[in-house]
C-alpha cells in the first residue's frame, strides 16, 4: 500500500507508464505524461516484506469488532475512489468471537476467503478490461485531461440534467438487518477534487442545456479560435466536456450569459451553471496537479470571457479568472506542447490579458519567454505571423508601461520590429477587398477571408499605435511641439480608422469588432471632427448590441472627452 503520509514522488513509476514502455515522472496524483496523453495514471505501489518484522513484549494490539469485512479496491486504489453500485467491487465477511490477541484463521475461513477471492478477482479484472475498451473509444492521444483527478464525479446537481450514482455520497456495506455499519463517505476536500463525470454527459438529456450547448459552438467559439488552425475550442472543447462537468458548466454558463444578453433569456441562469462550476474549479486551484489540466485551463479561458462580457471596456471587474490564467501560464511550458488544447489556451489568455493591460495601463502579466512563444520572421504558417503580432504588442506594452520610461533605443528597436513584421509577413494578409471610405466619419472597407489574418493585424496596428502614441523623441515643449502633436494625431487617425475598418467590414468574427473597440477607448479622443466622433459611437454601439461586449462606459467618457456632455455629469 502507498504510504499516508505519501506527499512528493511516487516510489515507482506509474503502471500506464510501464506497460507503455515509457519514462514516467512519478508526479501526483497523476504523472505529467498520463496527463499530456490523457490516459488514465494508475499508480504503482511498492511493498515491503514484513517477514524480518519484529514486534516488542510490549506492543499493543487494537481489539478486534465481532464481524470483519474485507473489501477488495484494488482496481480503484489508483483513482482512490470505492464506487458503491459497482458489482466487481466484492466484499468478505468474516464472522467470530471477540478477539483478544491475534489468531490465526481457521482452515474453514481462510478457505472459503481464498476461494471467493479468486473468483472475484478474475471478475474484477474482465470488468477492467472492458472499462478500459470502452474508455478508448471515447479518448484519444490528442485529447488529454480525460482521465480522473480524483474520487467522484459529481455532475451538476441542482439541473437535473446529469445524476450521479445513487452511493456517491455514502457507501453502504450489506450488513444483517438492525446492524448499521460506518458508511466510507469521502471527504470533501477529497471529492471536490474530482471534476470528471462517471458516465459521459453527452448526449444531453434537456433541450434547452442542448440550445446552449449549440450556441456555444456556433456563437462564441468562434471568438476563442481565431488563431488556432485546429480550432480547440470549436472541436476539442466540446468533445471533453462530454467527460468533464466544469468544463461543460463553464460552456452552459457563457452560452447562457450570451443570449441572455441578445434575447429575453432567464438571465440568472448563467450564475447558476457559473456557480456548480466554480464548486469544482476552486478546490482544484488548491492543487499542483490543477495546472497541468488542459481542462481546466480551458474552463478558465470561457470563464474570464463571460467576465469580459460582465464587466465594462475600463478594466473595472474582479479579474478572478484572469488570476486563474497567470496561475496556468506563469508555472512553467512543461505541459505547453504546440498544437495542444494548453498551446492554444495560452494565446487566448494572452490576448485577453493584453486587452486588460491596455484597459488598466499596466504591464502585461504572463510570462513571454514559453517555448510555444515565436518572436522571429522565419517562414511559417499564417497564425503563427499572428501569433507574432500579438507577442510584438505585448512586448511593446510592457515598455510602455513598464517602471523606466521608454527609451529612445528600445523605441527605435520596436519600431523596426514593426516594420519588419509588415515586410516579411505572407501575401495571404494582404485584403481581397479595399475601399477607402466613402463620406465624412466613414471607415475603409477591407475584406479578409480568416479571422486570424484580421486579428494579427489589428494587434499589429495597436502595436504601431502606442509606439506613435509613446514616442519618446517627441518635444517636450517648444514650438515644434504643436506640428510634432498634430502629425502625431493625424497618423493616430489613419491607423484607427484601418482598425475599425477591419471590424466593421468583418462582423462575421466578432473579436475583430471587440479589439477595434479596445482602440477606440484608447485612442478615440484624438478625433475632433463630430462626424468621426459619432461613427466611433456607433461603432461602440453596435457592439454593445450584436456581440454582448458592455461599452457604456467608454462611451460616457468619450462623450465627456469630445464635450458631448458636462465632464462633471
Amino acid at each position: 500500500m502507498p504510504s499516508s503520509n505519501q506527499t512528493g514522488l511516487l516510489a515507482t513509476p506509474c503502471v500506464t507508464c510501464r506497460e507503455h514502455h515509457l519514462k514516467c515522472d512519478r508526479d501526483t496524483p497523476r504523472c505529467g505524461r498520463c496527463v499530456r496523453a490523457g490516459r488514465e495514471c494508475k499508480l504503482s505501489f511498492k511493498f515491503k516484506s514484513s517477514i524480518k518484522t519484529k514486534f516488542g513484549k510490549d506492543q499493543r494490539w487494537i481489539r478486534l469488532p465481532r464481524r470483519l469485512i474485507y473489501v477488495d479496491e484494488t482496481q480503484y486504489l489508483a483513482a482512490r475512489d470505492l464506487p458503491a453500485d459497482n458489482p466487481a467491487q466484492p466484499e468478505y465477511y468474516v464472522d467470530g468471537g471477540a478477539v483478544d490477541e491475534l489468531e490465526s484463521p481457521s482452515p474453514r475461513n481462510s478457505g472459503l476467503i481464498a476461494s471467493d477471492f479468486g473468483r472475484n478477482r478474475r471478475s474484477d479484472r474482465s470488468t477492467a478490461e472492458i472499462t478500459s475498451q470502452e474508455r478508448m473509444q471515447h479518448s484519444d492521444a490528442e485529447y488529454s485531461g480525460l482521465g480522473s483527478l480524483g474520487p467522484d464525479a459529481h455532475p451538476r446537481s441542482q439541473f437535473g440534467s446529469h445524476h450521479s450514482n445513487p452511493g456517491v455520497e455514502e457507501l453502504q456495506t450489506t450488513q444483517p438487518p438492525g446492524q448499521r455499519l460506518s458508511p466510507y463517505t469521502p471527504s470533501h476536500t477529497t471529492k471536490s477534487n474530482s471534476h470528471f463525470y462517471d458516465v459521459a454527459a453527452l448526449p444531453l438529456k434537456d433541450r434547452m442545456e442542448a440550445v446552449l450547448f449549440r450556441h456555444y459552438i456556433q456563437k462564441i467559439a468562434v471568438c476563442l479560435d481565431c488563431c488556432d488552425p485546429l480550432q480547440h475550442f470549436e472541436l476539442s472543447v466540446p468533445e471533453r466536456a462530454a467527460t468533464c462537468h466544469t468544463l461543460l458548466n463553464a460552456i452552459l454558463a457563457i452560452a447562457a450569459r450570451h443570449l441572455s444578453h441578445n434575447s429575453d433569456f432567464d438571465p440568472l441562469a448563467s450564475n447558476r451553471y457559473h456557480d456548480e462550476c466554480l464548486k469544482s474549479l476552486i478546490p482544484m486551484m488548491s492543487h499542483s496537479s490543477a495546472i497541468a489540466d488542459e481542462n481546466l485551463f480551458a474552463a478558465t479561458i470561457i470563464l474570464r470571457m463571460l467576465e469580459e462580457m460582465d464587466g465594462s471596456l475600463t478594466g473595472h471587474d474582479n479579474y478572478s479568472h484572469l488570476l486563474g490564467i497567470h496561475a496556468f501560464v506563469n508555472a512553467g511550458d512543461q505541459y505547453m506542447v504546440p498544437g495542444s488544447l494548453s498551446a492554444a489556451a495560452f494565446w487566448v489568455g494572452l490576448r485577453q490579458e493584453i486587452y486588460i493591460a491596455i484597459l488598466t495601463q499596466q504591464r502585461v502579466k504572463l510570462h513571454l519567454d514559453d517555448c510555444i512563444v515565436d518572436r522571429s520572421l522565419d517562414p511559417a504558417e499564417d497564425y503563427i505571423w499572428s501569433n507574432r503580432a500579438i507577442t510584438l504588442l505585448a512586448d511593446i506594452l510592457n515598455s510602455c508601461f513598464g517602471e523606466t520610461p521608454l527609451t529612445a533605443q528600445r523605441w527605435n528597436v520596436l519600431h523596426d520590429a514593426t516594420e519588419s513584421w509588415t515586410r516579411a509577413r505572407p501575401s495571404s494578409f494582404e485584403p481581397f477587398f479595399y475601399r477607402d471610405g466613402l463620406g465624412p466619419g466613414a471607415f475603409p472597407e477591407i475584406w479578409h477571408g480568416s479571422s486570424c489574418h484580421i486579428l494579427g493585424i489589428q494587434h499589429h496596428l495597436l502595436a504601431q499605435l502606442f509606439l506613435v502614441q509613446f514616442d519618446p523623441s517627441m518635444p517636450r515643449v517648444g514650438t515644434s511641439r504643436r506640428v510634432a502633436m498634430r502629425k502625431m494625431t493625424q497618423r493616430i487617425e489613419t491607423l484607427m480608422r484601418r482598425l475599425c475598418g477591419l471590424g466593421i467590414s468583418n462582423q462575421w468574427t466578432p473579436p475583430a469588432m471587440f479589439t477595434a473597440c479596445i482602440g477606440i477607448a484608447m485612442f478615440g479622443d484624438h478625433f475632433g471632427e463630430r462626424s468621426d466622433q459619432e461613427a466611433l459611437a456607433d461603432f461602440l454601439k453596435k457592439t454593445e448590441t450584436a456581440h454582448a461586449r458592455p461599452t457604456a462606459a467608454i462611451q460616457q467618457q468619450l462623450m465627456k472627452a469630445w464635450g458631448w456632455v458636462d465632464a462633471d455629469d
